[in-house]
């Protein structure tokens, strides 16, 4: 049996040489040699993670959630539809979530995926431009027309004349409030 020095110095030996170390590369690189094995990793740490993190090999990197869909979504343009084999391949060598990290995060591969279709389809289906110019315009409107023009008389104007609810508004720009401010507006409780 090998000393934890022994094995770390045998992992770091053998990375030095690739630049991610994968058991199967560490096994080929320790074939003939008098290193520790595989097993003999294992039973001191447990898993190859483990041996990985104690060498200084895998740098602990937290992603966030919007760092693995924005790695999905880029792997999906450079490669088309994505297998978690795909991914694998193309996330080899970058600095990105790993297929690990993703699984752990959305608690498998395939439910990865449909949160970025579901996240693609809800982009794509606004305009984001044409939305917000719609939104602009029924606010400009409402402001000239209504007193007092508060968010309680815009909302029953925007449903008799089929304008972008409140509800809409804070949506696109993160609150009722800041949409009046952004656009220079102000919410008024008596006659202007």
């Amino acid at each position: 049996m090998k000393t934890e020095a022994e094995i770390i110095q045998a992992l770091q030996t053998a990375a030095s040489l690739t630049p991610s170390l994968t058991v199967t590369q560490y096994q080929r690189w320790s074939q003939g040699q008098n290193a520790p094995t595989f097993l003999d990793i294992l039973s001191v740490y447990g898993t190859w993670t483990n041996a990985l993190k104690a060498s200084g090999l895998l740098e602990i990197r937290r992603y966030e959630s919007q760092d693995m869909i924005q790695a999905l979504r880029l792997a999906s343009v450079e490669e088309g539809r994505l297998t978690s084999a795909q991914y694998r391949r193309w996330a080899s060598g970058r600095s990105v979530p790993s297929l690990g990290d993703i699984i752990n995060h959305f608690g498998s591969w395939s439910l990865a995926v449909k949160a970025v279709e579901r996240l693609e389809e809800e982009h794509f289906t606004v305009q984001p431009s044409k939305d917000k110019a719609e939104i602009v315009q029924a606010l400009y409107e409402a402001y000239r027309v209504l007193t007092p023009f508060n968010a309680i008389t815009y909302q029953k104007w925007a449903k008799r004349f089929n304008k972008p609810s409140v509800a809409k508004v804070s949506r696109r720009f993160g609150s009722w409030k800041r949409a009046l401010c952004e656009l220079g507006i102000h919410e008024m409780t008596d006659q202007k």
